[in-house]
C-alpha cells in the first residue's frame, strides 16, 4: 500500500502526486503481515443513506486498487434477479418482440436473491422451478379510451405515489397522474402554461401508456408463502409501451439470478464511483468580502463566523465540511485565494 507515500496537490491546471519518503512503507512480507496492517489502519463509514436507492459512504486506510476492486464487485458480482426469458403470446404493438423483451429485461425486480437458488452456466427455459425462476405476466389491450382499456388487473403504483396534475379531476393523458404532474411542471417551467394546453391534442385516439407496475407477478409453488409482501419492480413507473385502440400486449416472463458479468442488467447498481477525499487548509485568514466570494466559489465548505469586537473585521471564513468540496478551483481566479486557501487530496481516503 505504497501509493499512500504522499499526496495529490491541487493546482490551477488540475493534480499532481508529491511524494513524501517519510510515509513509505516495506512491502508486506507475506498475506499475514498485509492482512495485519489493513486491519489495523481501515475504517468504513456510511456517510449518506436518506435514499433507499443511493448510498455514500467513505473508506479509509486502503490504496485506490482496493477502492476500484470494491466498485467492480458492486457492479459485477454482486448477484440481482432479472428477466432472462420473455414468452411472447401476442404483441400488436409498434415495437418489436426483440424490443420489448430487451426493455422487460432491463426492469429492476425487488427481491432478495439469497432466497432463490444459482442457476448453472447452461441455464435453460427447462430447467426453471419455483426455487430459482419467478414469473411475471402483463398483459394490456387499450381500449377506445381509459374505461374501456383493459390492463389484466389493478395495476400497482407506488405508496408514496400522489397526483400532481391541477385538475385531479381531468382524465389522465397519460394514464397516470404521477407521470402527468411532473409533465405539468416541465411543460409549466418551459412554456409557461399549463401542461394539457401544450401536450394534448384534439381528434388524437386515445394512448394507453404501459408501466411496470402493470406486471403482475404469479407466484409458482410455495413462493406465495416465502414472499408474503409479493415481488414487484423497483420502480412502478417504468415506461415500457404505449399502446394505440386495438392494440395489445399479452406476454409471460422468466427472471432468474445473475450478475453483472454475465449481462447489464444484473448490475444491482446504475453507477458506482469513488473521489478522493479533499483536505483543505487556510494558509493564512480570509476575512469579509474575501470571506464571502470564498463561500460563494465553495459554497458548504466554509462556515462564516462574526469577528471579535476590536478585532477590525466583521467576519471570517472557517474550514466547516470538506467532503462538500466540488474541487472546482474557482477561488484560485483570485490571487489572494489562491495563496490563502490550499487543497489536497488524501490517496487513502476514498468517498
Amino acid at each position: 500500500m505504497n501509493s499512500g507515500a504522499g499526496v495529490y496537490d491541487v493546482n490551477e491546471s488540475g493534480t499532481e502526486f508529491r511524494h513524501i519518503p517519510s510515509l513509505l512503507k516495506p512491502i508486506p512480507a507475506d498475506g499475514t503481515e498485509f492482512l495485519s496492517r489493513l486491519t489495523s489502519s481501515f475504517s468504513i463509514h456510511v456517510l449518506e443513506h436518506t435514499d433507499p436507492n443511493e448510498l455514500v459512504f467513505e473508506l479509509k486506510g486502503v490504496d485506490v486498487s482496493f477502492a476500484n476492486a470494491l466498485r467492480r464487485i458492486m457492479i459485477a458480482e454482486v448477484p440481482t434477479m432479472a428477466i432472462e426469458h420473455v414468452y411472447m403470446w401476442n404483441n400488436t404493438s409498434v415495437i418489436h418482440d426483440e424490443v420489448l423483451s430487451h426493455r422487460m429485461g432491463l426492469i429492476p425486480i425487488n427481491v432478495d436473491p439469497r432466497l432463490l437458488e444459482d442457476v448453472d452456466d447452461d441455464y435453460d427455459a427447462s430447467m426453471a422451478t419455483d426455487r430459482n425462476t419467478v414469473v411475471f405476466r402483463l398483459g394490456v389491450t387499450c381500449g377506445k379510451d381509459e374505461a374501456s382499456t383493459d390492463t389484466g388487473g389493478k395495476r400497482h403504483v407506488s405508496k408514496d405515489a400522489k397526483p400532481a396534475v391541477s385538475n385531479p379531476t381531468r382524465d389522465s393523458i397519460g394514464g397516470n397522474k404521477v407521470v402527468d404532474g411532473a409533465a405539468e411542471m416541465a411543460s409549466t417551467m418551459h412554456f409557461g402554461g399549463n401542461v394539457a394546453n401544450n401536450v394534448e391534442v384534439p381528434h388524437v385516439p386515445y394512448t394507453k401508456h404501459v408501466y411496470s407496475g402493470d406486471m403482475h407477478w404469479m407466484p409458482q409453488g410455495d413462493q406465495a408463502a416465502s414472499f408474503p409482501d409479493g415481488i414487484r419492480p423497483v420502480h412502478e413507473d417504468i415506461l415500457i409501451a404505449k399502446l394505440r385502440p386495438g392494440q395489445t400486449i399479452q406476454l409471460e416472463a422468466h427472471a432468474r439470478k445473475g450478475t453483472g458479468k454475465d449481462h447489464a442488467k444484473f448490475s444491482p447498481v446504475a453507477t458506482a464511483a469513488y473521489r478522493l477525499m479533499p483536505k483543505i487548509e487556510l494558509l493564512s485568514p480570509v476575512y469579509d468580502d474575501l470571506a464571502d466570494e470564498l463561500d460563494l466559489y465553495e459554497p458548504g465548505v466554509f462556515k462564516i463566523v462574526p469577528c471579535p469586537a476590536g478585532s477590525g473585521h466583521v467576519k471570517q471564513a472557517l474550514v466547516h465540511n470538506p467532503y462538500a468540496c466540488t474541487m472546482s478551483r474557482n477561488y484560485m481566479r483570485n490571487p489572494i485565494l489562491k495563496d490563502a486557501v490550499k487543497i489536497t487530496r488524501d490517496p487513502q481516503h476514498f468517498i
